[in-house]
């Protein structure tokens, strides 16, 4: 499954995923939107838990939450340079989780984990999510 989320990074223009290494679901999920304007969800987690036999939750998953319009898709780009491309953020290293933002624009990549706008301090793990929820 781990190879599926990775082709779909690989054709991705923006995406998010959160991390939990200690927690009492260790695992990842997250949101990739791909260049042939396709939002997917995925989650892939290290053991099952009795949360999620009780309210069958897979190990792991990736799903197709929608297909993006082309207004969608153009407010993802503009975001994703704006507010990703054309800005300066600060990582800061966490422990046992973390937020990462990634993708490809054009040919340049972008991989923040746990960054911070460095004028206004917002985490833009918090903001990407925002802007997909938006669109979903």
């Amino acid at each position: 499954m781990q190879q599926k989320v990775d082709k779909l990074k690989e054709n991705s223009i923006l995406g998010i995923e959160a991390k939990a290494n200690l927690s009492v679901c260790p695992g990842k999920s997250g949101t990739i939107i791909t260049k042939d304007k396709k939002v997917y969800g995925y989650s892939l987690y290290s053991r099952m838990t009795s949360f999620m036999e009780k309210n069958n939750i897979p190990l792991e998953d990736i799903y197709l939450i929608k297909e993006l319009t082309d207004e969608e898709y153009n407010k993802i780009l503009k975001f994703t340079e704006e507010e990703i491309i054309n800005k300066e953020y600060e990582c800061k290293p966490q422990r046992d989780s973390s937020s990462i933002v990634f993708g490809k624009l054009e040919s340049k990549l972008f991989y923040y984990p746990n960054c911070y706008d460095i004028n206004t301090e917002e985490s833009l793990y918090d903001k990407t999510r925002k802007l997909i929820e938006e669109i979903k």
